[in-house]
């Protein structure tokens, strides 16, 4: 086993930083649908371009103080916390792993920016953007593979099987129940594009945490509402991130969570 490098470390701390700086990219410009190439990077108040002294992450928002130099705008603390959560993640991730599972890591660090510009989209916007569904499923199906041969595609295509399904008789269930949309087309469709990504058994595992991480999530969002006397869909939060933060955790520990589940019948 190759032992860890803090000069590597420091290398994915500022990679998931730049990677960090393009998923706010993401989270502006796709529920705007804005292309995210052109035009460059440019203040949404002013539209003067930002110059690439201006662009380096968490630095430059630090030393503007967090506003434009041109017009002096106030930018929103998310794209600093953005910068820096992904440069972390990005260094959790060289950690969790040895460093000689390449496969692992890479796939996580290419998720990693679509799942948190999901959190962040479907948080504000309620909407998940085929683009990034799209995006997980595509990693899903190249890097299955790679991990395991055909046994592995075959596993990845139930799993997408199983998530379709799934989160479909939940969606119709719940409507019938609540009488209202209990999960939305991109929930189903995100679900199917993990499937890819996780398995049948990594499926079936996300939509158990999933669903523990939303109902304390809800809780949460329920008893912050009522304090500040929210009354308007208290109840309702969007199931994306929720998702996401599901899948990191099982593409992460998955196999060691199902094994420490069949110990205590063993």
């Amino acid at each position: 086993m190759i032992e860890h490098s803090a000069i590597i470390g420091f290398f994915m701390f500022a990679l998931g930083a730049i990677a960090g700086s393009f998923t706010n990219v993401l989270i502006w410009r796709l529920p705007r649908r804005e292309s995210i190439v052109f035009p460059g990077s440019h203040c949404p108040v002013c539209g003067k371009p930002i110059k690439f002294y201006d662009n380096i992450p968490i630095l430059s928002y630090a030393i503007l103080g967090g506003r434009c130099r041109n017009c002096g705008a106030k930018i929103s603390p998310r794209y600093i916390f953005v910068e820096a959560f992904s440069g972390l993640a990005f260094l959790a991730t060289y950690i969790f792993y040895d460093p000689l599972s390449y496969i692992q890591i890479i796939r996580m660090i290419i998720v990693l920016p679509i799942f948190i510009a999901i959190t962040f989209i479907d948080w504000e916007h309620w909407v998940i953007p085929d683009e990034l569904t799209i995006a997980v499923a595509a990693v899903g199906i190249a890097t299955a593979p790679l991990l395991g041969g055909w046994k592995n595609i075959l596993d990845s295509v139930i799993g997408c099987a199983v998530g379709l399904i799934t989160f479909y008789l939940v969606s119709i269930l719940g409507k019938k129940a609540f009488r209202k949309e209990a999960l939305g087309e991109g929930d189903i469709y995100l679900m199917a594009a993990v499937g890819l990504l996780v398995g049948w058994v990594g499926a079936l595992l996300t939509i158990f945490i999933a669903a523990l991480l939303g109902t304390i999530g809800g809780i949460i969002v329920m008893l912050i509402r009522k304090t500040k006397q929210q009354s308007d869909n208290i109840s309702m939060i969007p199931f994306g991130p929720f998702i996401a933060a599901a899948t990191v955790i099982v593409m992460a520990a998955g196999d060691e969570i199902i094994k420490a589940y069949l110990s205590l019948f063993m």
